[in-house]
């Protein structure tokens, strides 16, 4: 199988989110500086343009595992050909999952940059460059897929394998990676039995409610922890509350007036403390 033509546009694909950074930064010079709504504009477009970034650097380095393990597998290197299968089929799904959060992240960037007052105009020339970067490396996947299907009798009877044996693990797989989360209004989440009111004392110490000992996980939405990192609501930042324990650092929370996005910065971390995410939308 020849080279797969993927290196050029990968370092085109990164490129474009480099200079998004620098152009961000000229158009808010110290000697302009607006108030903080402007500053709080543009350091959320800055976040979500970091987590392309980390997204497509991501993409890239599953891209050169496949290339990889694909040549031994020609080259008969191969020892272990259903883990190697495996692999190939796990770092193809990672590559389509993060590729489809990097085209959300790319339309949030867009609406949110064209609705607010602080608009920066530079930014939607690098919206349509994104777009067509990350078009071209959604056609490089697919490429990358053809020469996986075109491989010799070993890796199609690897794949054969790799499906019997991912049948086999789903059901523990689904409860390895399964995480959940719900949101909404005080009121909204009390009636579900997520929430529970608090007695007078105990508003002593600065809470207004707490988490129910028990509460229906149907009510919640499923989510698989390796390919969820980023989560949107219709609500601005400061209405946000997050009431479950996750690690410091491993979450950011951005927005604009009218919406926010939590980031995943680390998926093991954040879901490690807990499996449930319960964020109160405050009016």
């Amino acid at each position: 199988m020849d080279s797969m033509p993927l290196r050029d546009s990968r370092f085109r694909v990164v490129g474009v989110v480099f200079v998004a950074f620098l152009l961000l930064l000229s158009s808010c010079s110290p000697e302009k500086q607006k108030p903080d709504p402007q500053q709080e504009h543009i350091e959320s477009m800055m976040a979500i343009l970091a987590q392309i970034q980390k997204n497509l650097g991501r993409i890239q380095q599953k891209e050169s595992v496949v290339e990889r393990l694909s040549s031994g597998i020609e080259r008969n290197e191969s020892q272990n050909v259903e883990q190697i299968g495996k692999d190939i089929a796990a770092s193809i799904r990672f590559i389509d999952s993060t590729l489809v959060a990097s085209k959300n992240l790319v339309r949030k960037l867009e609406s949110e940059n064209r609705s607010s007052s602080y608009r920066v105009e530079s930014l939607d020339r690098l919206v349509s460059e994104l777009h067509i970067a990350i078009n071209t490396k959604d056609g490089e996947v697919n490429t990358l897929k053809g020469h996986v299907q075109n491989l010799n009798k070993q890796l199609s009877s690897l794949l054969a394998t790799v499906d019997v044996l991912d049948e086999y693990v789903q059901d523990q797989e689904v409860q390895i990676y399964t995480a959940y989360y719900i949101s909404g209004t005080f009121n909204e989440l009390v009636a579900k039995g997520v929430l529970v009111r608090i007695n007078p004392l105990e508003k002593l110490f600065g809470s207004d409610y707490r988490l129910a000992s028990d509460f229906n996980i149907n009510l919640f939405k499923k989510v698989d922890i390796t390919e969820t990192r980023d989560l949107f609501f219709d609500k601005p930042l400061k209405n946000l509350k997050i009431i479950t324990p996750h690690t410091i650092g491993s979450y950011e929370l951005v927005g604009g007036k009218t919406s926010s996005l939590l980031l995943i910065r680390d998926e093991s971390a954040f879901w490690q403390k807990s499996r449930c995410l319960v964020i109160v939308t405050e009016e």
